[in-house]
């Protein structure tokens, strides 16, 4: 059974004040290991924190990327 992550704690990863998650569909991910994701910020566009679902739809690259980053839980 999945974790279910609530919004205030998905806000709390931030990537400064603790490690850094996002979530796609539904799906939480730890992205803090990634250089992309420094201090909870991608290509000073994205925060960590939050749902990037939506935006997904503007980048370069499809989910396959976020994927594979590990899996925390499910948001609620």
């Amino acid at each position: 059974m999945d974790r279910i992550v609530t919004q205030e704690e998905m806000r709390k990863h931030d990537g400064v004040r603790a490690p850094a998650w996002i979530s796609y569909e539904g799906v939480v991910y730890d992205v803090s290991k990634s250089f992309q994701w420094i201090r909870g910020k991608h290509q000073e566009v994205h925060l960590a924190g939050i749902d990037l679902t939506a935006e997904l739809k503007d980048a370069p690259h499809g989910p396959e990327l976020i994927t594979k980053f590990p899996r925390i839980g499910r948001l609620a």
